[in-house]
């Protein structure tokens, strides 16, 4: 059980070898995010076996007999990557917490409860609807925490942003465009104050090359503002970062 106080949410954390499939299939077919070859550097890298379905008849079959082998041939190692990610966070839960809570000025999580999935791939998206995200349990520990506490962000970011700037958020695509824009760099410049740093370690090539050149205007922002809402207005502004 997770630290629960006040608003605070619960972070669970399992495996879900069905949603292993279905991102894999969906990053095969449409890898390019952010300026980033999501197939190649996130799932062709750690498992080269993979090249093999640009053969294959049926993807979605080779893919489920890869994701089903794999996973009964490590599960001894996968059980036990995933506890000590569980561990790693719990260790860190509540200091998260509280630092969001003072960057959100008390804003309440709109959820009580969130699952992070344990993954064999590093593609690591979220999903706000649901509350449910990935981590990659290969990764260097800060990574993970960094995933983590990514994740979480861009649930709260997306949800006090489209109930304080509804004319602008409430028609937004939280996958594409502006607001997933935003959303990103919001993280990025969060995820490099010192705050996070010390939380996660430092994280070097943070972020994504589309949003290189917007990021140093966006840090500069936030030192000026401290102030969530704020700083969405005057990113919302920037003609940089519009449609």
């Amino acid at each position: 059980m997770g630290f629960k106080i006040m608003n605070y949410p619960i972070v669970n954390f399992d495996f879900n070898q069905e949603l292993e499939l279905n991102l894999a299939l969906e990053f095969y077919n449409n890898p390019r995010h952010g300026g980033n070859d999501f197939w190649q550097e996130r799932a062709i890298k750690y498992h080269p076996k993979l090249k093999e379905i640009n053969d294959a008849n049926n993807k979605k079959e080779f893919l489920n007999k890869y994701i089903s082998e794999y996973y009964a041939s490590n599960k001894k190692d996968i059980e036990s990557l995933g506890d000590e990610i569980r561990k790693n966070f719990k260790d860190k839960e509540r200091a998260y917490l509280l630092l969001v809570d003072k960057i959100f000025a008390g804003y309440a999580w709109p959820n009580e409860k969130y699952t992070g999935y344990f993954s064999i791939f590093d593609f690591c998206p979220r999903f706000i609807d649901s509350g449910e995200f990935q981590v990659f349990i290969y990764d260097k520990k800060e990574n993970q925490l960094f995933t983590i506490f990514h994740e979480m962000l861009h649930f709260i970011f997306y949800n006090y942003a489209q109930k304080i700037f509804p004319e602008v958020f409430g028609k937004m695509d939280t996958e594409k465009g502006v607001s997933w824009d935003l959303a990103e760099i919001f993280n990025a410049v969060l995820q490099s104050t010192d705050e996070f740093i010390e939380l996660h370690g430092r994280i070097y090539n943070m972020g994504y090359p589309d949003h290189n050149s917007i990021l140093p205007k966006a840090k500069e922002i936030w030192s000026n503002e401290k102030n969530v809402s704020n700083w969405i207005k005057q990113m919302i502004d920037d003609k940089s970062i519009r449609d």
